[in-house]
């Protein structure tokens, strides 16, 4: 059986993981803490965490604009 990570309370370390992740995406997009983009961002952030994704670079990955998908060109390949 799968955990229920929904259910599960979301511990300090946790949420200092996330605050982290938090920071330096609003950062790198340059977003105003206080904005409703940073409510958003955040509010992603927990859903994933909550989903399940629960490392830093997994989370970060899709929390890429591009949503972590690396795209080629054909004639990369």
């Amino acid at each position: 059986m799968y955990p229920d990570y929904h259910s599960l309370p979301l511990r300090p370390d946790d949420l200092a993981l996330l605050q982290n992740i938090l920071d330096e995406e609003l950062e790198a997009r340059h977003v105003p803490m206080d904005s409703e983009q940073a409510e958003e961002l955040a509010r992603r952030l927990v859903d994933l965490f909550q989903s399940g994704v629960r490392s830093a670079d997994n989370i970060r990955k899709v929390m890429r604009p591009d949503g972590g998908l690396v795209i080629t060109r054909k004639d990369e390949r």
